[in-house]
């Protein structure tokens, strides 16, 4: 089915959702599975696979950081997603065939480069469906949880493959990088089949000057949203890297790091409906300060965990992981639609980029940082990043208070950045 939307082509919405979803649960299982799957399913040392992994994301990052942005505003967005995904179809089948960590460290550079070139268009694949700033937030608040689902998915296929590992366990290991490149093809034709009707290089060349990253850095305020959202990204590694490390220094029992991931990749994609409804009264950037107070409180909460009884200890610990997991669905829902209101049709591609470096800044220098801090003490990391996020909270509370009225050539009509009922 093709929708038309005020202004835009029409897009075969049906084809766009699912082709959102399998990307969505295919790039989340992924993420989980993939340093497992060296160690376990190819006999490589974790040094030695976290090594090949993080050379080839860090390599992704610094060549392919801003240039896909680039390529995303002169393709078009749904062509961009439909390239990122026949890359990821190609690359991922050649893990089977690495033999040690250059081949590695080779394939995840063009697994890294095809979901970077993916986030840059990811921005635009919603734009191009809607403007409407609610359906926006509910596409983004949608496919956030789709992300987390798959990470859930993801835990619990690691969890499968090391119980089947000594009854055929290989099988399973082997087949996650053959069924999420199927996944990956079958997404990439069907963001071919919805976007047949958006032009490619949607607004390159409409009215006001050429699109280029000039007028993404002289924008102070997009500058300071995307340098505040740091201390969110980070503060997201921080939870997925050092959490299960702090909390076996406490002497919790083994299974609580996991239960406390899984817990969160299903609090998240709960908390979706109350995002949406906090955020259809109140402006997005002072959503954006909820979120940041909300993770700063659940961080900080980690602190006195160690003076607490062993029960007192596990239900603060399920207490703060909630409460972590509502501040991210609040920063999901809203995030990714205040990046689009900073930007026009012809540079989304690289305002998404740009932010997107936020996120590959923090996976790239995070677990190192956070080590660094834990190795000061084992509360220092959460009360370093609750602090930095107090700051963001009031960047954001500062651009909400002061928005932005004057628009450049081809931005997006609307009440402007940071006002009642706009991204």
């Amino acid at each position: 089915m093709a929708v038309p939307v005020t202004g835009r082509p029409a897009v075969r919405t049906g084809g766009f959702m699912t082709a959102m979803v399998v990307d969505a649960l295919g790039s989340g299982v992924w993420i989980t599975f993939s340093l497992l799957y060296f160690t376990y399913g190819r006999g490589m040392a974790l040094t030695t696979a976290g090594a090949a992994l993080s050379t080839g994301s860090l390599a992704a990052l610094a060549v392919g950081g801003l240039a896909v942005g680039v390529l995303t505003d002169r393709m078009g967005p749904f062509r961009a997603a439909t390239l990122s995904c026949a890359i990821r179809t190609v690359a991922f089948p050649c893990y089977l065939a690495a033999d040690g960590p250059a081949a590695v460290a080779v394939i995840a550079f063009a697994v890294s480069f095809g979901d970077r070139l993916y986030w840059a268009a990811h921005g635009g694949l919603v734009d191009s469906v809607t403007s409407a700033d609610q359906e926006q937030r509910g596409l983004f608040a949608l496919l956030n949880s789709l992300r987390n689902v798959g990470l859930g998915v993801g835990a619990l296929a690691v969890a499968l493959g090391a119980s089947l590992e000594e009854h055929g366990g290989g099988l399973l290991w082997n087949s996650i990088p053959l069924a999420n490149a199927a996944s990956f093809a079958v997404a990439g034709i069907l963001f071919r089949y919805a976007g047949r009707g958006v032009p490619a290089g949607r607004g390159e060349a409409g009215t006001g000057p050429p699109a280029s990253y000039r007028r993404v850095f002289a924008d102070r305020r997009f500058l300071a949203f995307t340098g505040a959202t740091l201390a969110i990204t980070l503060s997201s590694v921080a939870f997925d890297s050092i959490l299960p490390v702090y909390l076996r220094s406490l002497g919790m029992p083994l299974w609580m790091p996991p239960v406390a991931y899984v817990l969160s990749c299903v609090a998240i994609p709960a908390f979706q409906p109350l995002a949406l409804r906090l955020g259809r009264e109140r402006p997005a950037m002072r959503l954006m300060a909820l979120a940041a107070v909300l993770i700063a409180a659940a961080l900080a909460g980690l602190v006195v965990l160690g003076r607490l009884s062993a029960a007192g200890a596990t239900a603060a610990v399920a207490v703060l992981v909630l409460l972590f997991s509502l501040g991210e669905a609040v920063f999901g829902a809203v995030a990714m639609t205040l990046v689009l209101s900073f930007a026009s049709a012809a540079d989304s591609g690289r305002y998404s980029a740009f932010y997107q470096l936020a996120w590959g800044l923090s996976g790239a220098l995070g677990p190192g940082l956070h080590t660094l801090l834990f190795s000061v003490s084992g509360g220092t990391p959460w009360l370093v990043m609750a602090c930095a996020l107090l700051m963001a909270a009031a960047v954001y509370t500062a651009l909400a208070r002061a928005p932005h009225t004057e628009k450049a050539p081809g931005v997006r009509s609307g009440t402007p950045v940071g006002r009642k009922g706009r991204r």
